[in-house]
């Protein structure tokens, strides 16, 4: 909640528990009341949300509170009917507060590098390839120039990022209206002639920009990053003649290497294209041959995150790469030797195989097959499968990098949507901090 919302909520609470302990009705008690409800009103205006429609309703439910007690105040009330009245004002202003903290208006944490942050949102097509890509990079904002919001594309996206987190579709519609760090459409910066070159790719479900506080943090060091949504992966991709392209592979979260992997030649065919079409944006009035394509990094979490190695070791215009949480698909061979630097961020509880194995038998066979559609003995060999993927990519030279008290999610912007619900073992923010030192570090040892 932010600061108005408290305020707001904590008014509406107290004036409604001052109208039920008390009868009479006061110029003083009606003026507070007065004031209250305005303050509502301008909050309902400015920036409305369904989270906060209890909130809303309660000068109402308080004006009906002021209007019973006065009635009754001659009247001694049945004990019974005022301990139902407490209870079900407590009731009402527990979920008052509940409902905006569970899913609030979060803010980024403000990027630490010296330059200011652009972003803007370009259409690319060509032939039959035809996608959707983001761009952040250090700018050069002029007075009052607009801040972007968040989700740029509606409730087509937000309902798409509710049903890949279980959420109902209107849930998240608030996303749409958080300000983020970068400034819409802003002049590239001048303060170096070029800049090297990231592409970002999402994973399955997720969206061009679920890592805005990644994004925003390497364009204001001095990077020009490329985020692409993969149509029919992505939660939902919207063009610009309104055409909706949603996620078509749901059943893909949780299935196994031998599943993902023939999905990988879509994803790189996708990433090449955007790589083959940097040539053209860099002579666009936008970034004024600001890109240096000769140092051209690849990060991604998830399926984004596997298809950045497999850019890595496929496209010789990737120099290196971050694979954040993300098994290893699509691979037929795998290099003895790395030639290329490569990092594997992952989560402690993504490698905790004695967890994964101690969960698995406390179902019996019949629930995981009714849960999962697969045996213990599928469940099993496929974990040792993306294990052992994972370990011939170290053997070959990849660095590694764990991060304590962290799940899949944690390399996203997901756990700040819900930090109660999706964030339960601590800071999300202190996670991303971390994230971003340590893509930093990569990135300036091996691109810059």
């Amino acid at each position: 909640m932010n600061s108005f919302e408290i305020v707001v909520l904590v008014l509406n609470v107290g004036m409604l528990w001052w109208a039920l302990v008390t009868r009479s009705i006061t110029k003083k008690k009606v003026g507070l009341f007065s004031i209250i409800s305005l303050l509502t009103i301008i909050q309902v205006v400015l920036s409305a949300r369904w989270q906060m429609i209890p909130a809303y309703c309660m000068p109402v439910l308080t004006l009906l509170c002021m209007i019973y007690q006065n009635r009754k105040a001659t009247r001694k009330s049945k004990r019974w009917k005022q301990v139902l009245s407490v209870g079900l004002a407590l009731l009402y202003s527990v979920i008052s507060f509940v409902l905006p903290s569970l899913l609030p208006v979060f803010t980024f944490a403000k990027p630490t590098g010296e330059e200011e942050v652009g972003t803007s949102v370009l259409h690319l097509q060509e032939e039959d390839n035809e996608l959707m890509v983001q761009a952040w990079y250090p700018a050069e904002p002029i007075n009052n120039q607009q801040r972007a919001t968040y989700i740029l594309d509606g409730p087509e996206v937000t309902a798409g990022l509710s049903a890949m987190v279980g959420f109902p579709d209107f849930a998240l519609r608030h996303l749409g209206g958080i300000q983020t760090h970068a400034y819409l459409d802003a002049d590239i910066s001048s303060t170096q002639a070029s800049y090297p070159v990231l592409l970002f790719s999402h994973g399955l479900g997720g969206i061009r920009n679920q890592n805005t506080f990644q994004v925003e943090e390497l364009a204001s060091h001095g990077y020009i990053v490329i985020a692409v949504d993969q149509p029919n992966y992505a939660a939902a991709t919207v063009f610009p003649d309104g055409k909706v392209m949603e996620n078509q592979y749901l059943n893909l979260v949780g299935a196994g290497a031998s599943e993902l992997d023939p999905h990988m030649d879509r994803w790189a065919s996708n990433s090449k294209f955007v790589i083959d079409q940097l040539k053209i944006l860099n002579q666009s009035e936008r970034f004024n041959n600001a890109m240096d394509l000769d140092r051209i990094g690849m990060i991604g979490h998830s399926y984004g995150g596997s298809t950045a190695i497999y850019m890595l070791l496929n496209d010789d215009r990737v120099k290196a790469a971050i694979n954040m949480d993300g098994g290893i698909f699509g691979m037929e061979d795998f290099p003895v030797e790395l030639d290329k630097p490569l990092m594997l961020m992952a989560a402690d509880s993504s490698l905790d195989s004695e967890s994964f194995y101690q969960t698995l038998d406390e179902y019996s066979e019949e629930e995981v097959m009714e849960l999962s559609g697969h045996t213990k003995e599928w469940h099993r060999t496929n974990r040792e499968e993306i294990e052992k993927r994972r370990e011939l990519m170290l053997a070959a030279g990849a660095e590694s990098e764990v991060f304590e008290h962290t799940s899949h999610i944690s390399f996203s912007d997901l756990p700040l949507y819900a930090p109660l619900l999706l964030a339960p073992q601590g800071d999300p923010q202190e996670v991303h901090k971390q994230v971003n030192e340590k893509s930093l570090r990569f990135f300036n040892k091996h691109l810059q």
